[in-house]
């Protein structure tokens, strides 16, 4: 998991690193503005998106959750194969082509948006060492909004009519309540105390470090290879099991 991860930050950075240099040198190039410099800006800015997309689904590598990252890795190459076909082909504006891959684009996009969203969310709130608790009851709310809100906006765009002011307010309620657990769940996930046992005497000397015996060692990290995380994770999730069972 470690190598590809590695692989696909190399290959991120890489390729928005060239996108960046083609729209430096499309500002650059002086001379009247073309249309083919604004499809390079454009492209920039597609290849820039896609590659924070991807980013953010990255946090999730090795955590339970990675199918998340699974979903939003392939609706975002879709967004960007639709987006990048939109800037460069020659479609007329109300031709059927241009109106598929308009939607393509959209509801794509919203999958992969929504997922990179919930990847950042539960690779905050569901760190190893960390039990979730009460972050853990606000991130499936912020979830399910989130998830009904990705829902209300597909349903405009493949439906091509207007849902009516109910509908959007209430999807004005819901997008409303999504910002702001993302907000909160960030903020107490990113900054917030880190739940760690305090000795009661200020006095009191450090606790001498725990060792594990051979087999326990090689138990514990035999499974952290059957499931393509590390160690440290898995002993860390089953103190904290153990700990909120007792």
């Amino acid at each position: 998991m470690k190598d590809l991860r590695r692989v696909v930050v190399t290959l991120v950075i890489g390729s928005f690193s060239l996108a960046a240099l083609l729209g430096i040198a499309a500002l650059l190039g002086g001379g009247e503005f073309t249309e083919t410099q604004g499809r390079v800006l454009l492209t920039t800015v597609v290849v820039g998106v896609e590659s924070t997309v991807v980013l953010c689904l990255l946090a999730l590598a090795g955590h339970r959750f990675f199918p998340v990252s699974v979903v939003g890795g392939l609706a975002s190459v879709v967004a960007t194969g639709a987006a990048l076909t939109l800037t460069w082909a020659d479609f007329a504006w109300d031709s059927g082509a241009w109106d598929t891959l308009w939607k393509t684009f959209g509801v794509s996009g919203v999958v992969a948006g929504t997922a990179a969203q919930l990847a950042l969310l539960v690779a905050l709130t569901l760190r190893p060492g960390r039990a979730a608790g009460t972050l853990g009851l606000l991130l499936a709310g912020t979830a399910a909004a989130a998830a009904v809100v990705a829902t209300m906006v597909v349903v405009p765009i493949l439906g091509e009519s207007d849902p009516g002011g109910t509908y959007w307010r209430t999807f004005g309620v819901l997008a409303i309540l999504d910002v702001l657990g993302s907000v909160v769940l960030t903020a107490l996930g990113a900054f917030g105390r880190a739940r760690v046992p305090r000795p009661t005497d200020a006095a009191a000397t450090p606790a001498e470090p725990l060792a594990l015996t051979p087999d326990l060692q090689e138990r514990v990290a035999s499974y952290a290879r059957s499931r393509g995380t590390t160690p440290e994770r898995v002993l860390a999730a089953a103190v904290d099991r153990y700990l909120a069972a007792s």
